[in-house]
Order: structure tokens, then sequence, then C-alpha cells
């Protein structure tokens, strides 16, 4: 496995159809006939790509381990975009763009979790510490359903200086704590917004928490302290999405 894969029906289609990365040559189990993956090889001879066919027995030995749904395809790596190209790509999609950055997001069920909702709920961009992130590896792409392939992704090096950066571009800072000073619903996401959520157990660090313009929290009424990172960063982005789309209702009408 010398190029990186993506397995699953669902990951390999959004994968083809988007074209955004080469493909290299699609392997299929023997005897599956499962009609969902008429398509991706409709896609796969579209685009000239190789379809391989091993036995059913030398399939599940070499992919042991991974829901793959009988497919697996090879592929170039995704593209990702320097900080200053997401901001204007951000900029051009909307006048009050959301974008979401990630501080130690290291698991990649969840980090494929957060994706998948991200570009549901329509965050226009992703930024990602190089150092504390999970990589974009076949399980995120997986977790994202296809998501993956479609939402705009930045790596950084310094958080803490993108952050200045994303305020100079126009951005304000809101980060998700169960301590913030307003829940969710409350604040107003009128603005370019850059919503910060931290890792799985240590939540934001302190230190970058202290950059942060605003905090918010989600309201919680069950025994558990908190949602995990994918849950809460879904229960965000669609307040945010929420909210522009009536105020975008009400300057139109």
């Amino acid at each position: 496995m010398d190029k990186p894969f993506t397995y699953g029906i669902n990951p390999l289609f959004e994968a083809l159809k988007a074209g955004k990365r080469k493909c290299y040559r699609i392997i299929t189990e023997e005897g599956k006939t499962n009609p969902r993956l008429q398509p991706i090889f409709e896609a796969a001879r579209a685009q000239g790509v190789q379809i391989e066919t091993l036995p059913r027995d030398v399939f599940q030995k070499k992919f042991k381990g991974i829901i793959h749904q009988g497919v697996i395809g090879y592929f170039a790596e995704k593209k990702t975009m320097a900080l200053a190209d997401l901001i204007k790509n951000a900029f051009s999609l909307s006048p009050r763009p959301t974008l979401a950055l990630l501080d130690g997001i290291q698991d990649p069920h969840n980090l494929g979790a957060l994706i998948r909702s991200a570009e549901a709920l329509g965050v226009h961009g992703l930024i990602l510490p190089d150092r504390r992130s999970a990589p974009l590896n076949e399980t995120v792409a997986k977790c994202s359903s296809g998501a993956i392939e479609n939402l705009p992704i930045a790596w950084i090096t310094n958080l803490a200086r993108t952050l200045e950066e994303l305020k100079e571009a126009g951005f304000w800072i809101v980060g998700l704590d169960a301590q913030g000073a307003k829940f969710c619903h409350e604040f107003k996401f009128d603005m370019p917004t850059a919503v910060l959520i931290g890792g799985e157990e240590k939540g934001i660090r302190p230190l970058i928490k202290k950059t942060c313009d605003f905090s918010v929290a989600i309201p919680m009424q069950g025994r558990g302290e908190s949602l995990n990172a994918s849950a809460a960063g879904t229960v965000i982005f669609y307040e945010i999405l929420r909210q522009k789309m009536a105020l975008e209702r009400a300057e139109t009408t």
C-alpha cells in the first residue's frame, strides 16, 4: 500500500465524482454484487482507471480489519490549500464565511466526523495544526463519508499566529468552551467567524483560549459533562448556519 487508499462505497464514489485526486486503480472483491458498486465502476471506466478483481480470500487477507464493503481505491493525496488561499476562497463564497479550526483533534474518527458535519453544514474551510492533528488518512476519509473531497483544508504550523492572521483578514475567533460566556444560540454569528474547537480530552489549550475574541458553550441538561468534539462541532456548525440563513432571508425581504 505505497499510495493512499480510500475504502467504502460512498467515500470512493465521492472521490471519483469530485475528480480532485488522481485515482490510480480500483480493487474489488470477487463475487460482490452490490448494485451500489456499479456507479463506482462506471466513473472509474470513464476516467480510464484500472479495475482489478481479487479472489475473496486474497482480498479479505490483504484488507483485513477495515470496513471496505468490497472495494478499495488508490488515490493521490488530498491537496490542501495555503491559509491565504483558504481565506480568499472563503470570502469568495460568502461575505460572512465560516471557518473551523481544530486544536488537538487526534482521533481520526472524530476528525472524519467533524469534516462530514462541517461540509454538510456550510463551513467554508477547515484549518489543522500539523503537529496536533490526526493525518488525513483512509480512516478520516471513510468517517467523513466522502466529505473530505469537497471541504477546503489548510495545514498550519503555528495556531496562535494563524489566529492573528485570521483576525487581520476580518474574522472573529469564537472558541467553543464548556465555560463559555454565552450559550451558542444566544450569540450572534453575524460576522466572518472562525470557530475554534479543542481536542477530545483537554479542549482548547489555555494560551490559545486567551486569544479568542469570544467564547460560547452548548447548553447541557443530561448527566454527561460534555459532548465529544465531533458532536459539539455539529451543534455549533448548525447554529451558525441557522443564524446566517435567517439573516440572509431577512436581507432579501
